[in-house]
């Protein structure tokens, strides 16, 4: 869902104009002078073992703004506040305030403005030694305003920390000014607020019912692949014996199911207390692209080329005691099920261990992986209290290698739930949409049925067909709006109030490629157009929809080879060499320049400029 509302964004429109001759260019100063972090402690000096608050303060110059820590548009950079881990330094429950909606022409935006306090806190190791002690923070941000947007920011802005006795408050009118703003706005833990804590803030009890019951269900799933469905009879008959009755049966397998659930749940608590730590380092570009190998790997498995399996020295040593029956064996076996699960279970564990450590809550780790584990155990309740009903399950066979293979796709999936951090929206859904469309494919999309097959089957064909369709969909809608091979149609056709679709009046024809622009332009002695834009800059699709799809600035730049010139970072060499060319002092997006029909600029327009002003730009230059 997020990733096709990051493609179906609507662009904003808004007026202003900012105009500037070749020597004047450089408004708005630089970006340091627009926007001031600093940080603070709350006392002078901390004593070993307790807790206090820092803070980072963001001082924006009238008239600007930076992005919120939650902007409603996908594609925007979020305020963000990350941390360095140092020993006997905690930082934990960073908290940012809520933006402030901002109107900028047909798009709502969540912005800050002015001063904003981002508190947090930060827990003193009791045998921290005194002295002073520096931890590593960093806040990133993008600074706009109604007519341009720079690029995105990282500054690094490190909070010194005295430990010793004599402390007292310090920063107080800061740290009012962060209470007064915290009822507003839930906690966030220093990675950033993570989708199960999202869905959990949203829909309150229903979140919670929605992430367990997930959680449950896969464990119930996973209960049917190959390395666990054939071993339930055999499990339960060890820990409630050949010759049981209905109670005894439930009460024993009941003590093993919520011995390993607890074991599981444990498991999912202690990653989740090292969440804060795990949380900093997904700023990091290499963990985030070791993490999606370790997923690519765990799904390799599921499809069966090789398993993933507790070392034999290691599974022999837990699995050699008798457990016996009763309650102290069904105990003993249930934790030796958590400890030494199968090579089908154990990639998908891990998969989840790793996904939970981004969230920091331990509530949240520890509920997950227990519901998990109680989805895992219902088939051994099931047939524990029940010994006829393995009777009345379906008998072991080739489905439940296509259930593995389901989830491998899972674990593919989660895999780009974490690239997408690296990568563009556009990217992110392709490479979904190109799975979607092999488990379509994999998974029984295109299989023919017959009148005689059964529920499964019927089911397989289902969910892939869905997966086909969602896939095509999406790939449909990317062709469409980024024109990966063929230039983009939504460039060529729009709709009308009426709902036919007419062709764009607009400047069309854009080059994407500088030389190749300028020599056509060269060989056919035309001027100029050079439109500047980068996928983080909400003004530049202001300009596009205000200014660049007007009827009249179209007719009038028919003269014109216009060029598209994608310049994402600052200090990239592309970024560098184009500023070098056209002798730009500033890097600020939108920037348009008009270069006559000898090739020499002849206006630099900055920002979002209407389509009448534009039209006067046009007509001067020949």
């Amino acid at each position: 869902m997020r990733i096709l509302i990051a493609l179906a964004f609507s662009f904003l429109s808004c007026g202003g104009t900012a105009l500037a001759d070749v020597a004047q260019f450089g408004l708005g100063g630089a970006e340091e002078d627009l926007v001031s972090v600093s940080t603070v402690f709350s006392q002078t000096a901390a004593l070993p073992g307790g807790t206090y608050s820092g803070a980072v303060v963001v001082d924006i110059v009238p008239g600007w703004h930076i992005n919120s820590s939650r902007p409603h548009q996908e594609y925007l950079i979020p305020a963000a506040v990350t941390f360095d881990t140092i020993t006997g330094l905690t930082p934990t429950d960073l908290r940012y305030p809520a933006g402030s909606d901002e109107k900028l022409a047909d798009e709502v935006m969540s912005v800050y403005s002015d001063r904003v306090v981002i508190p947090f806190d930060i827990r003193v190791a009791a045998d921290l030694a005194h002295g002073e002690h520096t931890l590593p923070v960093r806040f990133t941000y993008q600074p706009c305003n109604d007519r341009e947007c720079r690029a995105p920011q990282t500054v690094d802005v490190p909070i010194t920390i005295l430990v010793g006795p004599s402390g007292g408050p310090a920063n107080t009118a800061v740290f009012a000014q962060a209470e007064s703003t915290e009822s507003t706005s839930p906690p966030q833990n220093p990675a950033g607020e993570s989708e199960l804590e999202r869905l959990i803030r949203e829909y309150g009890s229903w979140g919670y019912f929605l992430v367990l019951g997930v959680a449950f269900v896969t464990g119930l799933l996973l209960s049917f692949s190959p390395c666990t469905y054939p071993m339930i009879p055999i499990t339960v008959s060890i820990f409630a014996g050949q010759e049981r009755t209905v109670g005894r049966g439930f009460f024993l397998s009941l003590v093993y199911v919520g011995t390993m659930a607890v074991v599981y749940g444990i498991m999912g608590l202690i990653v989740s207390l090292l969440g804060g730590v795990f949380g900093a380092w997904l700023a990091s570009p290499p963990v985030v692209i070791g993490i999606v190998i370790v997923f690519v790997v765990f799904a390799l498995s599921m499809f069966g080329q090789y398993d993933l399996n507790v070392p034999s020295a290691l599974r022999q040593k837990l699995g050699t005691g008798r457990a016996g029956g009763g309650v102290a064996g069904s105990i003993v076996l249930g934790v030796i099920a958590a400890l030494v699960v199968s090579p089908c279970v154990g990639p998908f564990v891990a998969g989840i261990l790793l996904y939970i450590a981004t969230t920091g809550s331990p509530v949240i780790g520890f509920l997950t992986l227990f519901f998990f584990a109680l989805g895992l155990g219902t088939l051994f309740v099931l047939i524990g209290t029940f010994s006829s009903a393995i009777n009345r399950l379906p008998r072991s066979g080739e489905w439940m290698e296509t259930v593995k293979k389901f989830f491998g796709f899972v674990l593919l999936l989660m895999a780009v739930f974490f690239l997408q951090t690296l990568i563009s929206p556009a990217l992110t859904a392709l490479i979904t949409a190109l799975l979607l469309l092999a488990f379509g494919v994999f998974g029984g999309g295109v299989d023919r049925l017959t009148s005689e097959a059964g529920f499964f089957l019927r089911l397989k064909k289902f969910l892939g067909l869905t997966a086909l369709l969602v896939g095509a969909y999406l790939l449909l809608a990317l062709l469409f709006t980024e024109g990966f091979i063929l230039p983009s149609l939504s460039g060529s056709f729009s709709r009308s109030e009426q709902g036919t679709i007419i062709e764009t009046t607009g400047i069309t024809g854009w080059v994407d490629n500088l030389e190749t622009g300028l020599s056509r332009a060269k060989a056919e002695g035309r001027p100029v157009i050079i439109d500047t834009w980068a996928t983080w800059c909400a003004n530049c699709k202001v300009l596009e929809k205000k200014t660049f799809r007007d009827a009249d600035v179209g007719r009038e730049a028919a003269r014109f080879v216009p060029i598209k010139v994608q310049l994402e970072k600052e200090n990239s060499p592309e970024t560098l060499a184009f500023k070098a060319r056209f002798g730009l002092k500033t890097y600020s997006l939108p920037t348009t320049l008009l270069l006559g029909s000898d090739g020499q600029v002849s206006r630099i327009l900055v920002g979002v400029i209407g389509p009448d002003d534009f039209i006067s730009e046009l007509r001067q230059v020949r």
